[in-house]
């Protein structure tokens, strides 16, 4: 099975969004490397790395090949953006990025199975778990707690689905949680992955100031 991780990363925040802790791009930027880092190292996935205020982690472009992309985008400059900018939720600029990456990676259009991680976060069993299954015969994955939102994913068939850019719930209505969107989603199909939790290095988190060491 081909599986691609999406890595959503943003160095530098923009102000206007809720829920913000760790600001200090610098800190930011450091907790992506470590994490992205080990992903390319002590992994064999393909990865797509993508960011949203323009950083172009230079740091990490000796790395692209094959199985590791970065895709830099500046959400305040496309004219596609527009209707998010003064929303304040992050999801939905994280759905926006996770379809940039979709819609112009050379990466992912060779992938059977997509996860969306956000990039700070690295789960050191996940490849391991991942081969207990069949995800050709997958639809979604959802990480242990569905109610958060560092991890999903689906079947490469359900993309357009369960990423679609419209964060609206089952009553048709606008909900600024993502988390409570991919719930939804996902409980739509039958055949659903729901993944162990996961125990991680401590890491902080970048909207409130306790940290993660689970997933």
């Amino acid at each position: 099975m081909n599986t691609t991780i999406i890595l959503t990363s943003t160095v530098y925040v923009n102000p206007k969004k809720c829920y913000l802790y760790q600001t200090d791009p610098n800190e930011r930027l450091q907790t992506y490397l470590k994490s992205i880092l080990q992903w390319i190292h002590n992994t064999n996935f393909n990865i797509v790395l993508v960011e949203n205020s323009g950083y172009l982690f230079e740091e990490l472009k000796m790395f692209q090949n094959k199985r590791f992309e970065i895709i830099t985008f500046k959400e305040d400059e496309l004219p596609e953006t527009e209707f998010i900018r003064n929303d304040i939720a992050k999801g939905s600029s994280e759905m926006f990025s996770i379809n940039y990456a979709f819609n112009n990676s050379k990466i992912i259009n060779n992938s059977q199975f997509i996860v969306k991680i956000t990039a700070r976060f690295f789960i050191p069993e996940l490849e391991n778990y991942l081969k207990m299954y069949n995800l050709n015969m997958a639809d979604c994955l959802s990480q242990n707690n569905p109610d958060r939102c560092e991890m999903v994913g689906c079947h490469y068939n359900h993309f357009s689905t369960i990423f679609n850019i419209n964060l609206l719930n089952e009553n048709n209505v606008y909900d600024n949680h993502v988390e409570n969107i991919w719930k939804y989603r996902v409980s739509k199909y039958s055949n659903v992955i729901r993944c162990k939790e996961f125990k991680i290095e401590k890491t902080q988190r970048g909207g409130v100031s306790w940290c993660f060491e689970t997933i």
